[in-house]
């Protein structure tokens, strides 16, 4: 029992972490994405050469998906048309390459980076109950993103984004129980037949004398 609480108590920091690093507002982080990984560029950074040029490129990029959604094509696209499509093809490519780059840069800086040094000090065995708990919130989190972005890009504000992205990104308590119960009679650190005394809350019911 005491390594079902202790495996709890991780899996809720885990949750806490995610949410905490991927909803944070804006107006304090900026943030580069990638298909895989994002790069969070904080104090100082913001006002590096690197992080400078950063929020430059996304802001082209900004605007050069503003405009592609903004305009409609017409029949006939002209030689200029051509150019300025090309030139907007690059400028994405060119882009993506940088954010790669920075991804790869600050790889060692990702949650899943963070907790696998984390995990380097815990006993080898407990290793697989964390990964799944870790890849559990690793899922929902990439799916609140999904949401998020799909908000925006049918014209949704931020705000509403953002509600999207915790809607689907936040995890009852009730939840983070069942999933490490489920994951306990998975690796064998509980009985099933046990765990199915205590309720939802993780607790043993009330007997009345």
């Amino acid at each position: 029992m005491r390594d079902n609480n202790k495996h709890f108590w991780v899996f809720t920091f885990v949750a806490f972490v995610f949410v905490l690093v991927t909803g944070t507002n804006t107006n304090n982080l900026a943030f580069a994405q990638s298909t895989s990984e994002f790069t969070v560029l904080t104090g100082e950074q913001l006002n590096s050469p690197l992080g400078l040029t950063m929020l430059e490129k996304i802001e082209q990029s900004k605007k050069i998906l503003a405009d592609l959604m903004a305009g409609k094509q017409s029949a006939v696209i002209t030689e200029q048309q051509k150019f300025v499509e090309e030139q907007r093809k690059i400028a994405k490519e060119r882009l993506q390459v940088d954010l790669e780059q920075m991804n790869h840069k600050y790889r060692d800086y990702t949650p899943r980076a963070a907790f696998s040094k984390f995990l380097a000090g815990v006993n080898s065995t407990h290793h697989g109950i964390y990964w799944d708990q870790f890849n559990y919130m690793d899922n929902k989190v990439q799916l609140a993103r999904k949401a998020m972005n799909e908000v925006l890009e049918n014209g949704g504000t931020y705000q509403e984004a953002r509600q999207a992205f915790f809607k689907i990104a936040s995890t009852t308590r009730v939840e983070l129980i069942q999933v490490n119960q489920d994951l306990n009679i998975k690796y064998g650190f509980a009985d099933p037949e046990i765990q199915k005394a205590f309720d939802k809350y993780g607790k043993l019911p009330r007997t009345e004398k």
